[in-house]
């Protein structure tokens, strides 16, 4: 049984694996919290949690709470950021919503990214608050796109990504 969990430090070597998986296949990961500028997990693990307090947010930055899910045996399988004040941030307001997320490449096609995101609404509706939350992919990322739908997402509209040039869909999911 699959569960999101808060990082901690036992999981340190998982998720130090789960970044090299993610680097040697040439991945982006999203929402990672930018773990592929960190060897040292501790160190973004620590840099993580400047996102979590108004007061330690870095300027121009929202409040990011970065998370884990893993599998049964504690392995980290995924990885979400749920960011709850998206929409009064400039770029996430457009590009990044209210949840980035990634499932490990040799985890992929068993139903993870929409376990994952099921239980990362959970939280956004229970810790935060929200009632209803903005999730993007990219055009052609049929997977993400199916763990949004899957989970009661709402085709808005597509926008122009400039850092890729291509084309991110937009959905809205009611809690």
């Amino acid at each position: 049984m699959y569960r999101l969990s808060i990082v901690k430090p036992e999981l340190y070597h998982s998720i130090s694996e789960y970044r090299k998986q993610f680097l040697s296949n040439g991945d982006t990961m999203d929402g990672c919290s930018n773990l592929e500028r960190y060897e040292d997990v501790e160190k973004w693990d620590l840099n993580c949690r400047l996102y979590e307090d108004e007061k330690t947010l870095p300027p121009g930055y929202s409040l990011s709470f970065q998370y884990v899910f893993l599998d049964d045996h504690d392995e980290v399988v995924g990885m979400t950021s749920i960011r709850p004040k998206a929409l009064s941030h400039p770029y996430l307001k457009i590009y990044g919503g209210h949840i980035g997320y990634s499932v490990k490449p040799d985890q992929r096609r068993k139903h993870i990214a929409t376990k994952m995101l099921k239980d990362a609404l959970a939280v956004c509706r229970e810790r935060f608050g929200l009632d209803k939350v903005l999730v993007t992919c990219l055009e052609g990322n049929i997977g993400s796109r199916k763990a949004i739908i899957n989970n009661g997402g709402i085709f808005e509209k597509e926008v122009l990504y400039p850092p890729k040039d291509k084309y991110l869909e937009r959905f809205w999911i009611s809690l």
